[in-house]
């Protein structure tokens, strides 16, 4: 990898493209230049004729940081192979960096993206356009990281390009995408009609699983469920990025494009956050729903916090992450006792891990090490998969996968996409789940998971604080 001073885009095009000639293959080059802030959702909109099917938003709870990426300079997912999806994934993304040009190190290249929760549950119709795993590294990308703005065009050059017809493309696009006059998100509203899919179905299987958890057969298993939204007229998504961005603020909002669909949501969950040798890891398992007032909610807060069912399984996610990341790890912190995190809608228990990890631990490593933690699968992790391959009549796709963004140097971070939904033109699927217990009760599970619709069916509603 080749890191170069702040140059023009034609320059960097012509260093890349005499690369290409040296080596032999094509080479990718990246610029970036510091600019004035823009609205990613602005941004993200300004792509919707040009980049439609190929743009990623990403934005963190911590409200400082926001990555959108529009157009694909590179596409790489899995396919049949000796090694897993996820050192596919690490290979290739290594390979093309590995002779990369980069203007401006410090922002660096980023790849966006993620992974389906089971690459061996049957796959649907539904889910034609999201493959096991998918990872855009974009054309160009907006990243803002407290008060700094930054522009980044990404590109895969040969020995037999132009630079001068390439570069005017570039800055063409450029002028475009960053024009003061481009139309900001307006709001609007979604008629839609729900539909609850094979409810009754979900809810004896719940009967199945606890039978078989007193059967000694496993301890739980995470069943999901999905709710059907038909509306007249297509979903805006950055119209619902818009009121999540204004209803979920200690979220992760991320959107996905590829074909005709998008996978959106607002999750609450960190898998896994990588900073050089640092790491933080979110265990979050058991919850109950907010309060109609201050009272209400700390009674509800004190439930949860006594609550043997809830502790019991957010018991299970603390041990499982923290027994593997034991195994990456020089050093390692965990909270001794869970605390609450609050959401709009719902409150979690919620225990942070923190730790050093061994040098030259790829972070797509400690994804496929920790996914699916048991917040998300149950316990054992095999015999809960099986369980919910068995029991889970629905196909997730990507709900409850890992979703994020890795950079040149290996640090990145991946969230794990619950409160999600998939929007496929005039219809919508939104997916909840609950983690069954010895303990659970199928009445109570399925309110647990209209709670867990609420945020995405509340932006698609567009209402805000409603």
């Amino acid at each position: 990898m080749i890191t170069t001073q702040q140059k023009s885009i034609l320059d960097t095009i012509k260093e890349g493209i005499d690369q290409a000639r040296k080596l032999g293959h094509p080479i990718l080059v990246s610029s970036s230049m510091s600019i004035d802030y823009v609205d990613p959702l602005m941004f993200y909109q300004a792509g919707n004729k040009q980049f439609f099917g190929e743009r990623f938003f990403w934005k963190e709870p911590d409200q400082f940081t926001t990555f959108v990426g529009l157009g694909a300079s590179q596409v790489i997912s899995t396919s049949d192979s000796k090694v897993s999806r996820f050192e596919q994934i690490e290979i290739e993304w290594k390979k093309l960096i590995q002779t990369s040009i980069q203007s401006n190190h410090s922002i660096g290249v980023k790849l966006f993206g993620g992974f389906s929760f089971d690459p061996e549950k049957k796959r649907t119709d539904l889910w034609n356009d999201f493959p096991e795993s998918k990872f855009y590294l974009p054309t160009y990308m907006l990243s803002i990281e407290k008060e700094d703005t930054w522009f980044t065009i990404n590109k895969i050059v040969t020995a037999q390009d132009q630079p001068e017809k390439i570069s005017q493309q570039l800055i063409e696009d450029q002028k475009n995408l960053l024009r003061s006059d481009n139309r900001k998100t307006v709001p609007r509203n979604h008629s839609f009609i729900e539909k609850e899919v094979e409810v009754k179905e979900w809810m004896n299987s719940i009967e199945n699983v606890i039978s078989n958890i007193n059967a000694g057969i496993l301890e739980k298993a995470v069943l999901a469920r999905e709710l059907r939204l038909y509306s007249d007229e297509d979903f805006n998504i950055a119209s619902i990025l818009y009121y999540l961005q204004q209803n979920q603020p200690t979220s992760y909002l991320f959107a996905m494009e590829s074909g005709s669909s998008t996978f959106i949501g607002a999750t609450p969950e960190r898998l896994i956050k990588k900073t050089e040798q640092s790491i933080l890891s979110t265990c979050l398992a058991g919850s109950i729903k907010r309060g109609q007032s201050d009272e209400e909610d700390q009674r509800l807060e004190e439930e949860l916090l006594h609550d043997v069912k809830n502790l019991e399984e957010h018991q299970f996610v603390v041990e499982m992450i923290s027994q593997e990341l034991e195994q990456v790890c020089e050093s390692l912190t965990t909270g001794e006792e869970p605390v609450i995190f609050k959401a709009k809608d719902i409150q979690h228990l919620y225990t942070p891990i923190t730790g050093k990890v061994r040098e030259h631990v790829h972070l797509l490593s400690i994804v496929e090490k920790l996914h699916p933690t048991p917040a998300l699968g149950g316990f054992p992790q095999d015999k809960a998969l099986i369980e919910i391959r068995e029991q889970e009549h629905l196909d997730r796709g990507w709900y409850a996968g890992p979703i994020g963004w890795i950079d040149s140097k290996g640090n990145g971070e991946f969230a794990v996409a619950i409160r999600s939904g998939l929007v496929r033109q005039k219809e919508a699927s939104l997916f909840a789940g609950c983690g069954i217990v010895e303990k659970s009760e199928p009445v109570m599970e399925y309110e647990e998971t209209q709670i867990k619709f609420k945020p995405m069916l509340t932006a698609i509603g567009g209402k805000v604080n409603g």
